[in-house]
């Protein structure tokens, strides 16, 4: 009996701890979001721009594909750039692509979310740095039509603390 009650209140716990999380990953706040056109909504934003040796930029994104076929997936590819010594142009230093292509969140309707975190090189304190975010939606289907819409978000500039 007391084996049995340990037992429920064990899975009661469980179940609880569970929704709670649940609840709070599902509640991951932003800002309304930065671009929308027909069914497509994405928003992306610069959450910090590092330090060298210490701490990676970090940049979060959020999309969404409200009509997304069970072929339809999204891509990202976040791309971090540095200002030329010169200081004309931008250099890109980091890129890193990231899709829901044969994933269980290819299909999704819901808002995905992304993160991606660049670590600066060691040369690159108090150097002036970028984010670049394209946002692809696509089908898998095979011809010319593949990409359905394509965005490109350029973030502010920011420095790298030494």
């Amino acid at each position: 009996m007391r084996r049995r009650r340990r037992r429920r209140l064990a899975t009661s716990a469980a179940v609880v701890l569970a929704l709670a999380c649940a609840g709070t990953a599902a509640a991951d706040p932003f800002s309304d979001w930065s671009g929308k056109r027909g069914p497509f909504a994405w928003e992306t934003k610069l959450r910090t721009c590092g330090d060298v040796g210490d701490a990676p930029s970090r940049v979060r994104a959020h999309t969404r594909w409200r009509g997304s076929p069970a072929n339809g997936y999204q891509r990202l590819t976040f791309v971090r750039r540095r200002l030329a010594d010169d200081g004309n142009g931008w250099l890109t230093v980091q890129r890193q692509a990231r899709s829901t292509k044969n994933g269980p969140l290819e299909g999704n309707r819901a808002v995905v979310h992304w993160s991606q975190w660049f670590f600066p090189f060691e040369d690159e304190g108090g150097a002036t740095t970028r984010h670049v975010v394209r946002f692809e939606w696509l089908r898998d289907r095979p011809g010319r039509d593949r990409r359905v819409l394509r965005r490109t978000v350029r973030l502010p500039a920011c420095v790298v603390s030494p």
